[in-house]
């Protein structure tokens, strides 16, 4: 029998499980694909603490932390694993996509100042300076978040399941949970391999998380958005920022002369590629800001289903005594996981819920329902 279980092994369900096996518990990590291989493996990366947000609340308060994590977090992988996860200190601009987007970005530039003097609202000569006068301007307002910085997703998940695997940690890959029974002493999950007691379960599997629990609210509260992703290659071009516009279309420079342009976000969309109008939006709009990019080379593209929540709120909460679920952060779930790892942990081994946690439980009323 196990201590814990956890269902899903992205980047939220390894960190957990990675932090859990410094307390010498026996911990079990089931997926029914191979590990992070869903939307932790395919995501942009982007460490978007300030970007996605425009007025305080328990989530910036979470982002901002987590946000503190990565510069220690890619050393100790590194010297753990020896994977880099090419942690770059190389900030954000949000850049309004069109006139009528001014006003939204300035509000949300006085709200980031009050918190961090270091962001800067733009003039049009510091927007090109800033980015070597590779973004097409043309009136258009933009903020320089300077510590919204970035590090790869894809190698990100290698080092944390690398970690897992020099670890205490049972891992069940390729195996799909069906069912969590309650039984006297804690739970059984039915798998298609057979059946897996534990005393308590953590389901972590991102947008299809509320399919394995009996709570008919939480079906109602999560649902997945597609996004799809470009992957282009363009040697000439001199841009190091990430550029985020308010349209949802970023920009992220990666090693090797790539450029990694996102994401479309197609509501309750489960399907698997990506279509050739996500490619066409994508590419007209990252080259619409930056016209250097026409001449990329394309590389490939791909896509992934992100757990959404109305207002993008995440809920991470216990369903009964010993079953917890963790789902709905939507494009921070990168961001998030080494903070949520640390609180998860901390609540299992202390039985007691982490006071930063408190704001996001699952019972919040049909208001917050984003499914029919």
């Amino acid at each position: 029998m196990y201590d814990v279980i956890i269902v899903g092994s992205g980047v939220m369900g390894m960190s957990i499980a990675r932090e859990l096996s410094q307390n010498n518990l026996n911990v079990a990590v089931i997926d029914r694909d191979v590990a992070g291989k869903h939307a932790s493996y395919k995501a942009g990366g982007m460490l978007g603490a300030q970007n996605e947000f425009t007025s305080y609340s328990p989530l910036y308060r979470l982002a901002r932390e987590a946000q503190t994590r990565f510069e220690g977090l890619s050393e100790s992988l590194k010297q753990e694993v020896g994977v880099d996860i090419e942690y770059k200190q190389t900030g954000l601009i949000k850049l309004a996509a069109q006139d009528s987007d001014n006003d939204f970005v300035e509000k949300q530039y006085h709200f980031l100042h009050q918190y961090n003097p270091s962001v800067e609202l733009l003039s049009s000569q510091n927007l090109s300076l800033a980015t070597h006068g590779e973004v097409d301007t043309r009136g258009l307002s933009a903020a320089l978040i300077p510590d919204d910085h970035q590090i790869n997703a894809n190698k990100y998940t290698k080092a944390l399941l690398k970690s897992l695997n020099k670890r205490d940690i049972h891992r069940w890959y390729q195996t799909e949970a069906l069912n969590i029974e309650s039984i006297s002493n804690g739970y059984q999950v039915v798998t298609n391999r057979g059946c897996l007691t534990t005393e308590k379960v953590i389901v972590a599997g991102g947008a299809w998380s509320a399919d394995l629990i009996e709570e008919p609210s939480l079906k109602r509260q999560v649902t997945g958005v597609k996004g799809e992703v470009l992957l282009v290659e363009n040697k000439s071009l001199k841009l190091d920022t990430t550029i985020f516009m308010t349209n949802g279309c970023y920009i992220v420079p990666k090693s090797k002369h790539r450029y990694l342009i996102g994401a479309t976000s197609l509501n309750n969309d489960y399907s698997v590629g990506v279509s050739e109008a996500g490619k066409q939006w994508l590419f007209h709009q990252a080259c619409a800001k930056v016209p250097g990019l026409q001449d990329s080379k394309m590389i490939k593209h791909w896509s992934g289903i992100r757990p959404y929540t109305l207002n993008e709120q995440p809920i991470m909460d216990e369903i009964q005594s010993g079953l917890f679920i963790i789902t709905g952060h939507y494009r921070n779930g990168i961001l998030l996981s080494p903070l949520i790892g640390e609180l998860m942990s901390e609540w299992l081994v202390n039985d007691s819920r982490p006071e930063v946690l408190e704001n996001f439980i699952y019972k919040r009323g049909e208001l917050n329902e984003v499914c029919d």
